[in-house]
């Protein structure tokens, strides 16, 4: 069953929903020896054929032939390997697995049961000796307070000395080496620079590390260029050694050479090293046989694992299979966990039952979205092992596969212009390899495969681990290789390709001919570029065009014709045109290259549609992409800009749709102000200009939409002409902007000559991890008050841990958090509504959810919305909690959507910079209780460490760092000093030149001096240049930032006639307002100039980028 990568669990799922809607399980079984089947009924309504074959890519006729076929064997096994373990939900996976064969009774008994296949014959042997995160010999566990104790008992140590701890995995261990917190490590027999995913982070930890020491048999891997010591080791035919098979098998590996020069056996190695150090008695091992023998000591009663029985000496007899009790004769014992007659199994649990877990299937963070369509599988080739130290010297192997490639399927090929042996470039949210393309039947659509065997000892941009995501399973801590979202792009030939016989391209052959037009138009970075001025969406078309010509070249004397609908202005249609004509057409003179003079005339009266955009955080830049995108498929010219880039000259006729937020108190987001500016000065009439303006608010701030209601009534006044009313939307604005989108679309319908038919809707993108629509989990890992006792600000250190994550920031991005609402005012609202917590309800982006879940997660708690005040009674707005308190409604579930607002994130200043803090992301927050509790500055305050918090990063483009030499002037009382705090932290890192002065303000030195000893260090250090505090409190005359800021106005002045740049982070309400108001008095004193100029100096540095915002 070819299924979609990362959807098995969807599938496991929706086969035992059959199962059970077909009386296919065994019910008697499930009542004697499981338990948590009462949950699993209804939890597997949800996967119904038709969802299951849309999540997972299945054909329903498959799937329902599955079912079949397990519901009719009688006996039935399972087995498994990598696919499904090496997945963010693989725990989950083997869970769904194990329910099938429980719900059908077919395990524990010979022909039935589920098998886990390993990839090598000791890996089952390893796991048996506890080298695997918490684990401990003998199937112990060292989080099980009896297995610790009987380890202990057995080594001699002293109760206690074993941790309840099992580490954190492979990912999280290189992360805290590349942050300094493990100094050194010791590698032995695997090579991590080219097998763990996401190799970036190995490759920093082990540059990082103080010490680092390889063991291995080949001195050349990967992983041994970083060794400061290499130890040479034995191969496993170089000395003794057990091997156990799946199924329970042990045969002794025979000693067959001499190990080379010094190479030692790993356990000698090992036992050699741990002597030195002090443990001569417990490491006292002599053989391989002696430590077999400790091993043989940690029989486990409770699993049935037994290997007291099995020795060196027994094995060289014969292979023999456990378990095998003390003095067992018996080589093979096939039969395990067989219950005698009449008797129930007994499982190795608590009860000795077997566990049912209902376990949903959920959309992983790493899923294909527009920018990263295909998927990535990679994995090994039968004929050869892990990263070829070992087969890779094997020329019969070799020869099978001489080297890397990637698998593509025929219709990608074809879409991509991919030929075989082509190379192909894989990028992904992590990285870029080159690989060499082959065309093979045997993959799917939208996949491609890459072995991971050719790394960086053959050669550049071949490692397939530098681009997989090391997000993990939070169980089993294994990451989720198998699926990794990627973009496929034929490129030239990379450096691994022999191109010793490879013929030079003839002047004139047709890729010549594409290759010299290519450049001619620029789109080689040429001089005689024909298309600089183009918009960058213009020039990708172009680009595209070009590339199929490539691969569908014209027959001899036919002329490529541009389309009418090619995003050109008709000049540059004019000459591309003529370019074709005068390359292609020598053959035949009578095939035009210009289109029909009535498609020419039909391009030139179509008028372009600009979306012009003003965001201070981004989101409705995404916003107005999108706009320009559903313009664009209705054929319509169109292109999406930022009002900071608006030409008065130019910009203010034709068509425009404006896409506009609202920032502080109704002003315009920094971007706007220059436009805005001009705009209110503006005296002539725009009569030429059509708009519509589609506005970003939130109705709990009194100015609503204020931005875009100015701005729709100052386009009026100059006498623009509204195409349609003025849109205004809430943070949540998905709903009615897709019902305003019909709207919209037919109003710019007429204003083309030749009305076209509105599009479908498209299928819509899955979002990328990471982002607002799909955040990630980080874990709590700093919650630290920064006031002192007794003051009555609560003022927070946040950190959160993003090891495991994608998320990349930069110094002035903010994080955004989904919070939670607390059980009190959920158990409030419930009462209210007089609905079971379990109610099923539909919100949009979420589908079918539980009303508690909807509660706590979904719906925002306290501010009711107009819907809810009408059912209330009440026309003025206030605590939800409070409102519903004494309430009792009578409502159905399907109106409990409608009757709230829906949860926003809530985006925070980042307070530290990613080379200071590494994978942790700090804030600075202040706890609000005034008029009500904020929902999630409270919910992070009383949240202990270690609690997960969904997060996303919201890139900021307004809110950078300068040039390393360029000065900065930074004004951010309370906690508006976290970016600032990142700035510093990144400026050190960086060693930048550039001086820094920083105005800091709160009401007490002495309770809220926010990070003052770390400002004292930066100021010893010179990273910052100057520091001005004000305390309003803490001397009878109230003085602010502002204030300081114009006692030392002269310097200022003097700072900014030099280059600097100047930030603002805190209070839009009123510190924003008075910090601007004095900045600008400061450039009016002494600047000796006017108001009128004053403001346009300023209006200046926004425009140029050196007066930056960051309020709220």
């Amino acid at each position: 069953m070819p299924i979609r990568p990362g959807t098995d669990l969807a599938l496991l799922n929706g086969l035992l929903h059959l199962l059970v809607k077909n009386d296919a399980i065994d019910r008697d079984f499930i009542a004697q020896t499981t338990t948590g089947w009462e949950a699993m009924e209804s939890f597997l309504e949800e996967y119904a054929p038709q969802t299951v074959a849309e999540i997972t890519g299945l054909a329903v006729e498959d799937i329902l032939t599955a079912a079949c076929w397990i519901a009719e064997a009688g006996e039935w096994m399972s087995l498994w390997t990598m696919g499904l373990n090496q997945s963010i939900a693989g725990t989950w996976n083997t869970n769904a697995l194990c329910n099938l064969h429980l719900a059908t009774g077919a395990i524990c008994r010979p022909g039935s049961g589920p098998f886990s296949l390993t990839g090598q014959p000791n890996a089952m042997g390893g796991r048996e000796m506890g080298y695997m995160g918490p684990g401990l010999p003998g199937q112990r566990s060292a989080l099980v307070a009896a297995d610790r104790a009987f380890v202990e008992k057995q080594w001699s140590l002293a109760p206690g000395t074993l941790r309840e701890t099992g580490g954190n995995g492979v990912i999280a261990m290189f992360e805290a080496m590349e942050r300094g917190e493990i100094k050194a490590c010791w590698v032995i027999c695997t090579n991590p620079v080219a097998t763990v995913a996401n190799r970036r982070h190995v490759v920093q930890a082990l540059e990082a590390a103080e010490y680092v020491i390889v063991q291995d048999a080949f001195a050349d891997s990967e992983t041994t260029h970083f060794a400061d010591i290499v130890l040479p080791a034995a191969l496993w035919a170089e000395g003794d050694g057990v091997q156990v098979n799946s199924d329970r098998t042990m045969t002794l590996a025979r000693k067959a050479v001499p190990p080379p020069g010094e190479a030692l056996p790993d356990w000698d190695i090992i036992a050699r090293v741990a002597r030195a150090m002090g443990f001569e008695k417990d490491f006292a091992f002599t053989s391989a046989a002696d430590v077999f023998a400790e091993a043989s000591r940690f029989s486990n009663s409770k699993t049935g694992y037994d290997i007291t029985g099995i020795s060196h000496a027994r094995l060289r007899k014969g292979p023999v299979q456990w378990p095998a009790p003390a003095g067992d004769q018996q080589d093979r014992h096939p039969i395990r966990y067989l219950p005698p007659d009449g008797h129930d199994p007994v499982f190795a649990t608590a009860d000795g039952k077997g566990v049912f877990f209902a376990r949903p299937w959920m959309r992983p963070s790493e899923w294909p979205d527009e920018e990263f369509p295909f998927v990535l599988n990679s994995g090994r080739l039968q004929h050869q092992w892990h990263t070829l130290t070992k087969t890779g010297r094997v020329d019969s192997l070799n020869r099978l596969n001489p080297g890397p490639f990637v698998e593509v399927a025929p219709q990608d090929a074809l879409t991509l212009g991919l030929q075989q042996d082509d190379h192909v470039q894989i990028t992904s949210r992590r990285g870029r390899i080159v690989l060499p393309v082959q065309i093979s039947t045997r993959i799917q659509s939208g996949i491609c495969f890459a072995p991971f065997h050719w790394n960086d000892r053959f050669g550049e941009d071949l490692t397939v681990n530098a681009i997989t995501p090391d997000a993990v399973d939070p169980v089993s801590l294994q990451p989720g290789f198998k699926l990794c979202a990627v973009a496929l792009e034929r490129v030239e030939q990379s450096v691994y390709q022999n191109t010793d016989d490879a013929e030079p391209i003839r002047k004139g052959h047709p890729d010549m001919m594409m290759r010299t037009l290519s450049t001619h138009l620029g789109l080689e970075q040429s001089d005689k570029s024909v298309i600089a001025s183009l918009p960058e969406d213009a020039r990708a078309w172009l680009s595209g065009f070009l590339e199929g010509l490539e691969m569908a070249p014209p027959n001899v004397g036919e002329v490529p014709i541009l389309p009418a609908s090619a995003p050109l202005p008709p000049k540059i249609h004019a000459r591309v045109g003529g370019i074709l004509a005068g390359l292609y057409s020598r053959a035949h003179v009578n095939h035009p290259a210009m289109m029909p003079q009535e498609e020419i005339t039909e391009a030139v009266l179509t008028p372009r549609i600009t979306v012009w955009w003003a965001s201070q955080t981004g989101r409705t830049e995404g916003l107005a992409t999108t706009i320009t995108s559903w313009l664009q498929e209705a054929s319509h010219e169109a292109e999406s800009k930022c009002l900071d880039t608006f030409d008065a000259k130019r910009d203010l006729s034709g068509l425009a749709l404006f896409v506009v937020s609202t920032f502080g108190d109704g002003d315009p987001p920094d971007c706007a102000v220059p436009f805005w500016d001009m705009l209110r000065e503006h005296k002539k009439p725009i009569s030429d200009l059509k708009f519509s303006v589609l506005a970003l608010g939130d109705s709990s701030y009194a100015n609503f939409c204020g931005f875009g209601r100015v701005l729709d009534g100052r386009l009026q006044e100059l006498g623009a002409t509204p195409l349609l009313e003025r849109m205004e939307c809430e943070p949540d604005f998905e709903d009615a902007v897709e019902t305003w989108r019909a709207v919209m679309l037919k109003a710019f319908a007429g204003t083309k000559t030749d009305e076209a038919a509105l599009p479908l809707p498209t299928t819509a993108v899955v979002p990328a991890s990471g982002t607002r629509e799909a955040p990630v989990m980080a874990r709590l890992c700093i919650n630290e008050r920064l006031c002192s006792v007794g003051c009555e600000r609560d003022t927070r250190r946040i950190g959160l841990d993003v090891s495991g994550t994608d998320l990349n920031w930069a110094p002035g991005d903010a994080l955004g958090i989904w919070p939670s609402n607390p059980e009190p005012y959920v158990e409030t609202v419930l009462r209210a509504l007089r609905l079971p917590d379990d109610t099923s309800i539909v919100l949009r982006g979420c589908g079918t959810v539980g009303l508690r879940e909807a509660l706590v997660r979904h719906l925002d708690l306290c501010r009711p919305n107009p819907a809810m005040l009408k059912i209330l009674g009440s026309c003025a707005p206030g605590f939800l909690p409070h409102l519903l308190k004494d309430a009792s409604l009578s409502v159905v579930a399907e109106e409990v959507p409608t009757l709230f607002r829906r949860m926003q994130p809530r985006l925070y200043s980042i307070a530290s910079s990613p080379n200071v803090s590494g994978r942790v992301v700090e804030l600075t927050i202040g706890v609000n209780n005034t008029p009500w509790p904020g929902i999630c500055s409270n919910w992070l305050a009383g949240s202990e460490e270690g609690a997960d918090v969904p997060v996303f990063i919201q890139p900021t483009t307004h809110f950078q760092l300068p040039a390393d030499d360029v000065a900065i002037i930074m004004i951010g009382p309370g906690t508006g000093i976290a970016p600032f705090r990142g700035f510093l932290q990144e400026r050190a890192a960086r060693k930048a030149t550039g001086w820094n002065w920083l105005f800091f303000g709160e009401r007490h030195a002495k309770e809220s001096f926010y990070f003052h000893d770390e400002l004292a260090a930066f100021l010893t250090e010179g990273v910052l240049t100057r520091l001005d505090t004000a305390f309003s409190r803490d001397q009878p005359e109230r003085i602010y930032v502002q204030d300081q800021m114009e006692a030392a106005g002269a310097e200022l002045w003097k700072w900014l006639q030099k280059g600097a740049h100047i930030y603002i982070c805190g209070d839009a309400t009123r510190m924003a307002r008075d910090v601007d108001a004095a900045l600008r008095r400061i450039v009016a004193r002494h600047g000796n100039l006017s108001v009128s100029e004053a403001d346009t100096f300023v209006s200046n540095l926004t425009r140029e980028g050196r007066y930056r915002r960051d309020v709220y």
